[in-house]
């Protein structure tokens, strides 16, 4: 792995919907791209004008019926439809998000049943709303859909026209499941960590990295409510009890609840610490990970020995957010959040 480097040049080709043929390339004055847990990343690519033969491209170019693949030194590393473009005199500017968006406006056409003797892994569940919108119409996304099995069996139903197939899947997200969206391919997977990389200590941000005890989102104990079913975990914890109380009135099975209930203990017991820069965690160059690497879901160990709270602590990467500009070059932020922390010895 790694090291991450820090990228020379950044170039972009405009392609179909689908990714698969590329009508032409631009050099962007700057790039902001991003990856993200359980949501939508986006992307924004500025042109600047150059010529006839730039402007007849970006001129052909029209939303959702493009895509933009974006190459950090020839390495691709996002891509995604075209959902907005703004023309000024001296540049254009590209709007895009990652290919979960096109379930952001597919309707559920049909009745999905997961109840009793069809109750399936979560993840299965995911999978089969995913393709039920792409189904529809598929952006080239369904050969490249990647599940892993959570491990927890629950029971849902989705009526016909009762809503977007995003939706859904934000809500599994909060019961037991994660996806993120890398290039055309979206991975489903259970909460546990797809991969683990190299151990990360405070020369691997650029500028201070502060340590934070969070007790306001403390939680020891958590009830949650779904519909007909009602789930507990936890219980008082060292310095006393601290209740959540939770209602999801899209979770009809005991064993969905229970899996929210436990996540919200388990990242709130005990008060949730973390490491904090202002703006996302900036990864210096010498970061032991390759930006592919990156991927949100990853388990990544972090330990601060420059703060009077020297701690040790099993990180998940949550989002990466990325900016090129040709004057201040490349910067990579991360956000992290806590799975567990541990005092140094």
């Amino acid at each position: 792995m790694g090291p991450l480097g820090c990228a020379g040049e950044y170039t972009v080709e405009i392609r179909d919907r689908a990714g698969a043929v590329a009508y032409g390339t631009v050099e962007p004055s700057a790039v902001e791209w991003s990856r993200l847990l359980d949501d939508t990343s986006d992307a924004t690519v500025h042109v600047p004008y150059s010529g006839p033969e730039c402007c007849d491209l970006l001129n052909r170019t029209r939303t959702w019926c493009n895509s933009v693949s974006i190459f950090r030194d020839d390495e691709l590393v996002w891509m995604g439809p075209i959902t907005g473009l703004t023309y000024k005199h001296d540049e254009t500017i590209i709007t895009a998000r990652d290919v979960t968006q096109w379930l952001v406006r597919r309707v559920i056409k049909t009745t999905l049943d997961f109840t009793g003797s069809k109750a399936a892994d979560l993840a299965k569940i995911g999978e089969a709303l995913v393709r039920h919108g792409y189904e529809q119409d598929d952006p080239g996304v369904l050969p490249y859909l990647h599940v892993v099995s959570s491990g927890i069996v629950g029971e849902r139903k989705y009526d016909p026209d009762s809503g977007y197939v995003f939706d859904q899947l934000k809500e599994l997200a909060r019961t037991g499941v994660d996806w993120t969206a890398i290039g055309q391919r979206i991975i489903i997977a259970g909460e546990m960590p797809i991969a683990r990389l190299p151990g990360l200590t405070d020369e691997h941000f650029v500028g201070e990295l502060t340590v934070v005890e969070d007790g306001l989102a403390a939680a020891t104990a958590a009830t949650v409510l779904g519909k007909g079913v009602t789930a507990y975990a936890g219980g008082a914890g060292a310095c006393g009890l601290l209740e959540v109380l939770v209602s999801e009135q899209e979770i009809m099975d005991v064993a969905s609840a229970r899996a929210e209930a436990e996540a919200i203990v388990a990242a709130g017991s005990p008060s949730p610490i973390y490491l904090d820069v202002p703006d996302d965690a900036q990864l210096d160059p010498d970061t032991p990970a390759a930006i592919n690497d990156l991927v949100p879901g990853v388990l990544v160990p972090v330990a601060s020995e420059e703060t009077c709270r020297k701690v040790a602590a099993e990180l998940r990467l949550q989002r990466v957010r990325v900016s090129f500009t040709e004057d201040a070059g490349e910067q990579v932020r991360v956000t992290l959040a806590p799975t567990g922390v541990q005092a140094m010895v």
